[in-house]
């Protein structure tokens, strides 16, 4: 269920919405910064400049920083606004959460600098991580809307290059398709607050310049993305551009990348942004993603298995009967699984069964394989200690 504070934030934004989709270039750069007064930032994060960078960048540093780690985060704004400064809360929030040095930089925009300039100093600001003494399995990537498919473009790139990859990818929202043949684009047109389908079709055209629009470098979902590193989706159902992520997931399943789409009912564009209970959850789910991904903290990336018995951190245990797509919704990947001793089943979404609690100081599996013995099938994933300072 929607918290009170994000349906009472969804109608103020929506009065600023003009400001923000409205097509003349200035006024919505101009927009994008207003937002930042709905944006509070987390007071453990330090942000400076990074200097020797080729493109203008910053980086945000947490008090309780994991050394030797690092994101790369791709701000949006359709491509022709946005900025690290307009994006400082989801930056540090980031920052926070995952305890990494989040790195994000300030691509050039169009009408002005068309495709491919914010790939290519997409490709910079990548080597820049390099330089500083990142490996690619150190680096990972996130990025929202026009960010998101950036981030997937960087990727692809990369791949073609020949270079080693990074060791996963996040996209918040992201925008995948710049043809807007999603229906999507029209159908939650009037629900979302934050952007509109006109507003995206002249910033699509403006950032493709004289390129074709199915160009994957700039409308990723027409890609290819064998090999890609593991990603997770996360999505607003009430946006304009959840049909860009329901499809995305498609795709990449279908040619064997491992995706995970996680699409958060009633919420909009980027919601990640505000202060609201649900960005703040969602944005410990990128952090948790990747400590999995990295398998830090004595965090392992884990797969739940059709058939094994689950142990839930409050003592019941059940049967997993499978895992597959919502059946009603066919969109979410959930777990069917049944109680020992009753006849029922349960559907969870995979995002939950994977999930880690607070327990007695340390953060714990929420259901853990166990053997039909009762007995721990493997090692649970905890990290121990108290949980890092500002995590809910």
């Amino acid at each position: 269920m929607r918290s009170f504070k994000s349906r009472l934030l969804s109608g103020t934004i929506k009065s600023v919405k003009p400001l923000i989709t409205g097509f003349n270039i200035p006024r919505q750069r101009q927009g994008m910064e207003l937002l930042k007064i709905f944006r509070p930032k987390p007071k453990d994060v330090q942000l400076r400049e990074a200097l020797g960078c080729p493109v203008s960048a910053k980086w945000a540093v947490p008090d309780t920083l994991i050394e030797g780690k690092a994101v790369l985060y791709t701000h949006g704004g359709s491509y022709v606004s946005g900025s690290p400064e307009t994006h400082i809360p989801i930056i540090c929030r980031l920052a926070e959460q995952s305890r990494f040095a989040v790195l994000a930089y300030d691509y050039r925009l169009a009408p002005e600098h068309p495709f491919p300039a914010a790939l290519e100093d997409a490709v910079a600001a990548f080597d820049y991580l390099l330089a500083e003494g990142y490996t690619e399995k150190d680096i990972v990537l996130c990025g929202d809307s026009a960010g998101g498919g950036l981030t997937l473009a960087l990727v692809m790139k990369l791949r073609e290059l020949g270079r080693t990859l990074p060791a996963a990818v996040c996209v918040i929202s992201p925008w995948t398709d710049l043809t807007e043949s999603g229906d999507s684009h029209y159908s939650r047109g009037e629900v979302d607050p934050m952007i509109s389908s006109e507003e995206l079709r002249e910033a699509a055209a403006l950032y493709a310049g004289t390129q074709d629009l199915k160009n994957p470098y700039i409308s990723p979902l027409f890609g290819d993305f064998t090999g890609f590193p593991p990603t997770l989706i996360q999505v607003g159902g009430d946006e304009v551009l959840l049909d860009d992520s329901r499809r995305l997931a498609e795709r990449m399943q279908a040619q064997g990348a491992e995706a995970h789409i996680t699409l958060y009912e009633g919420l909009w564009h980027v919601f990640h942004m505000f202060d609201i209970p649900e960005a703040y959850h969602a944005i410990e789910q990128i952090a948790l993603f990747f400590h999995r991904m990295l398998e830090m903290d004595g965090f392992r990336r884990r797969v739940v298995r059709p058939g094994a018995k689950y142990r839930h951190f409050k003592g019941k245990e059940y049967r997993v009967l499978a895992v597959a797509r919502h059946s009603e919704t066919m969109e979410e990947m959930v777990v069917y699984q049944q109680l020992y001793g009753e006849k029922g089943v349960w559907v969870r979404p995979l995002e939950m069964f994977l999930d880690v609690v607070e327990r007695d100081g340390r953060r714990i599996a929420r259901f853990e394989e166990v053997a039909e013995d009762g007995a721990p099938a493997e090692e649970p994933p905890f990290l121990e200690g108290t949980a890092p300072e500002g995590s809910r």
